[in-house]
């Protein structure tokens, strides 16, 4: 009867809604401290933070080009078409156009917060998750570019994610090859799509049945073989005579070249088919992986074209890290984080006494709760062996008893009688 009891209770238990997640303790301070770091790190190359609201109204995320699959949609009191936050470089854009239109250019913007899409089936991912990103937005120049990778490679490799590596592509070199064949947008896409899953014999059937001219297959089919160092580069002019993707792979390498003046050049993979992302990317795309993990943990690009679509034409760009995955990349890796140190106990007449000990051992660097329980020390042992507490230090009026839950050895003053 009672394993009825509980099943049927196991059944009727509150559950998170699909697609999210409860962040707990260590997990939750491991999250809080990547967003620390960030802020911090983000700070000191001059970035200001922007704090967007948690919902958009669906116009202004059409208008910047979210697709409306990705959305979460409801409608408020007034009638007014809402959706939660899916992207966070949409709203800076119209925060750029409106709020900050008078504000001297280049700006230096960074975020950390949550962001909430509609997840496919088949991705296994959450539909919130924790971003944090920089946008700078009011320079063209590939100098703004390799400062936005530059900063993501500090950002991981200061948090310990030591074998960061940055894929850099360039969604104009593509879009030189197939300027001139009248693609629909909806082909173009397709395209974009299979290069990212690297797929050559579902490309090869998709550019047949386009019917595209033969050198121009070509070429797009070459963008699958163009990764790896700066001869990429070299390799890759042979194959065009378009103006634009000659562009595109001139941005490229002044990119490269000003990120090993940083000296991360050990740190980049040039990538032509990396060039499928949000539809507002138009030059530099950012891709950023661990060893550790098969997702990328670092996205972004640039959008010359989207503060503009608010009404404020302004080159940007920007780039997001992924948090959550940050953080599973450094669960992997980590020592489990540090226990409490000690539990203090004491009687009422003592509890000044003992308050001015948890301070001490604060100051000092320590973790340290205070008991709240009326528990015998034995019991309060028994709960810090569970939690990992290093030890229980009992306030008496003779002195402090101290007892190492690990070995059980006892320290201290006169011993408390429960």
């Amino acid at each position: 009867m009672q394993r009825e009891r509980s099943t049927a209770a196991e059944r009727t238990a509150p559950t998170t809604p699909s697609g999210t997640a409860d962040i707990l303790l260590d997990d939750a301070a491991r999250t809080s401290s990547i967003g620390a770091a960030m802020r911090q790190l983000f700070g000191s190359w001059g970035y200001g933070e922007v704090i967007p609201p948690i919902f958009e109204r669906v116009e202004t995320l059409l208008a910047g080009g979210i697709h409306p699959d990705w959305m979460v949609r409801f409608a408020d009191p007034g009638g007014d078409a809402l959706a939660l936050r899916p992207d966070f470089t949409t709203q800076i854009a119209r925060v750029v156009a409106t709020r900050l239109r008078e504000q001297p250019k280049p700006l230096r913007l960074f975020y950390v917060g949550s962001v909430v899409r509609r997840p496919k089936p088949s991705v296994g991912r959450r539909a919130e998750f924790a971003q944090a990103g920089i946008e700078l937005v009011g320079s063209s120049e590939p100098t703004a570019d390799a400062e936005v990778v530059a900063i993501a490679i500090e950002a991981l490799t200061g948090l310990g994610i030591d074998d960061v590596q940055v894929h850099l592509g360039q969604s104009a070199f593509l879009r030189g090859i197939i300027e001139t064949t009248r693609l629909l947008d909806a082909d173009v896409r397709g395209i974009e799509e299979l290069l990212d899953r690297r797929d050559r014999a579902a490309l090869e059937r998709r550019l047949a049945d386009l019917a595209l001219p033969a050198r121009c297959a070509q070429r797009i089919l070459a963008c699958l073989e163009l990764c790896g160092g700066d001869d990429i580069l070299d390799r890759a002019a042979t194959l065009v005579d378009s103006r634009t993707s000659e562009a595109a792979l001139a941005n490229l390498a002044h990119v490269c070249a000003t990120l090993r003046d940083y000296g991360l050049e050990d740190r980049i993979v040039i990538d032509l088919a990396e060039v499928r992302g949000l539809g507002y990317y138009t030059g530099l795309m950012i891709e950023g992986f661990s060893r550790s993990l098969a997702a990328p943990i670092l996205e972004g690009g640039r959008y010359d074209d989207l503060v503009g679509r608010f009404g404020h034409p302004c080159p940007a760009i920007g780039c997001a890290l992924d948090v959550a995955r940050i953080a599973s990349v450094l669960a992997s890796r980590e020592a489990p984080p540090p226990r409490v140190d000690a539990l203090v106990r004491y009687r009422p007449q003592q509890r000044a006494h003992a308050f001015a000990l948890a301070a001490s051992l604060r100051t000092q660097g320590r973790c340290v709760e205070l008991e709240v329980a009326d528990r015998t020390e034995a019991e309060a042992t028994a709960y810090a062996r569970r939690r990992g507490i290093v030890e229980v230090q009992t306030v008496g009026a003779d002195g402090t008893r101290i007892v190492d839950v690990a070995s059980d050895t006892v320290g201290g003053g006169t011993p408390w009688i429960d």
